[in-house]
């Protein structure tokens, strides 16, 4: 399949979490009716819903099974996907085990590399598959990469393996930043407050409401607060924007 076959290829790492549907499904709605776009879909357990998005025009839709906590798995992924394209021009990275609170004493160095794998590793490994690739196009293509708010400032209590990881995807996406600065590649990332997706799914539903209500709105954000700040990003109109991490909390944290 020649690159030029399609405008845009979007590799979107866990495509089937509520962001990732949501997403793929306003790239598909939104996208101009002359183009043609490929979104490379990445899923571990279920695609059904991700297949469940009809799309338009000449817009084509691969789902890719992938284990993002399997080094070999990440490897057949970027594999799959060069079948299909030198690199993609968009990857966003999506992908997280669901979260669950974790205190000190309860410390699992098993959930901890497991989570650094799916969040951290296995996007490492892809950046280096095809940013290389990216950058010499000199075109802005873009990444965009999903934190937390909870990297902003102090975060709260009993999680000590999500907010470690998400600090080191942090770090990654920073030095990424850092050496492809002014290479015509932008990477940027978002940090909202809480979202209500099946990501909570461990939770208390009563710790959920109660971010709700320390929140200036008095709700937690949901995926069509946060989607069209990953599609700006993902825009010509963020061409400017290097290395940012975007607030995504309303006012709260």
């Amino acid at each position: 399949m020649p690159d030029n076959e399609f405008n845009k290829t979007y590799l979107i790492l866990g495509a089937s979490s509520d962001l990732g549907t949501e997403l793929v499904s306003r790239l598909n709605e939104e996208s101009p009716s002359n183009e043609k776009n490929l979104f490379i879909a990445h899923y571990n357990s279920s695609k059904e819903k991700l297949e469940s998005i009809a799309m338009r025009g000449g817009n084509k839709l691969v789902c890719v099974k992938a284990d993002l906590s399997d080094m070999g798995a990440v490897d057949n992924l970027i594999e799959e996907t060069k079948k299909m394209t030198d690199a993609p021009t968009h990857i966003v990275h999506l992908a997280a085990p669901p979260f669950n609170y974790m205190r000190l004493k309860d410390f699992s160095r098993d959930a901890l590399v497991r989570s650094m794998d799916i969040q951290v590793c296995s996007f490492a490994k892809v950046a280096g598959a095809f940013l290389p690739i990216m950058a010499k196009r000199k075109r802005h293509d873009k990444i965009v990469v999903m934190l937390t708010s909870y990297v902003l400032d102090i975060p709260p209590k009993f999680m000590v393996d999500y907010i470690t990881v998400k600090h080191a995807l942090l770090g990654l996406t920073k030095s990424l930043a850092a050496d492809y600065t002014g290479k015509g590649v932008n990477i940027n990332a978002v940090s909202p407050s809480m979202i209500e997706t099946k990501f909570l799914k461990n939770i208390d539903e009563r710790i959920v409401q109660m971010a709700a209500e320390e929140s200036p709105e008095k709700r937690n954000a949901t995926p069509a607060d946060i989607v069209p700040i990953i599609q700006f990003l993902l825009s010509d109109a963020a061409n400017y924007m290097h290395g940012a991490n975007v607030s995504a909390t309303c006012g709260g944290r």
